[in-house]
């Protein structure tokens, strides 16, 4: 379970990247359209609505490694108080409900892209995006975020089942801020960070 884990979330960091590098690319194709607008009097069209598509894909395939980053935002005022066991169910039943909520919202998700494929649905844009492409991409990265947010839940079970109740909360427990002073001084001295 540990290997498929970590593949995952090798996989989830390749996307994060690609997330990065398409914002990356969208920023630049809106600055060249504002200087051409600006300076010129001229646009090359589109921009706006490509850019809305990249961030809408780099949010969805950017959601996993935000998840095993321990990025994603849950309350702590009562879950540092409360004892090991009241801990486990929390996370247990925030990873549940994140699960629930993403199965919906690929479910809807789905027929979304099903309707854009079968009526043969185009942005309406110069551009005319067919926009199966755009929302396939979307979905794609809904599935993968759901299929970590399940790989994670199951970790974490088949962790406390083992009484390995350390390694259940470093995958599915909130960061505490002593695991994020430890991080931080692990990057610094990384031999990445020293160069």
């Amino acid at each position: 379970m540990s290997g498929l884990l970590h593949k995952t979330e090798k996989i989830s960091q390749v996307a994060a990247w690609g997330s990065g590098l398409l914002l990356f690319l969208a920023a630049i194709m809106i600055a060249v359209e504002v200087i051409l607008r600006k300076a010129f009097a001229y646009s090359i069209g589109g921009a706006d609505e490509l850019s809305s598509y990249a961030l809408a894909i780099s949010c969805t395939w950017g959601f996993s490694y935000a998840l095993f980053r321990k990025s994603h935002i849950r309350i702590d005022v009562l879950y540092s108080r409360l004892p090991s066991a009241g801990r486990y169910m929390l996370d247990l039943i925030a990873h549940l409900l994140l699960g629930t909520y993403i199965v919906v919202l690929c479910y809807f998700g789905y027929f979304v892209v099903k309707t854009s494929v079968v009526k043969h649905s185009a942005a309406n844009t110069p551009l005319a995006t067919p926009l199966w492409i755009p929302q396939s991409l979307w979905l794609i990265g809904l599935l993968w975020f759901g299929f970590c947010v399940a790989m994670i839940l199951g970790g974490t079970i088949v962790h406390r089942m083992q009484n390995n109740h350390h390694k259940a909360s470093r995958l599915s427990g909130i960061s505490t801020l002593d695991d994020e002073i430890q991080e931080t001084a692990e990057i610094s001295k990384s031999p990445e960070a020293a160069s």
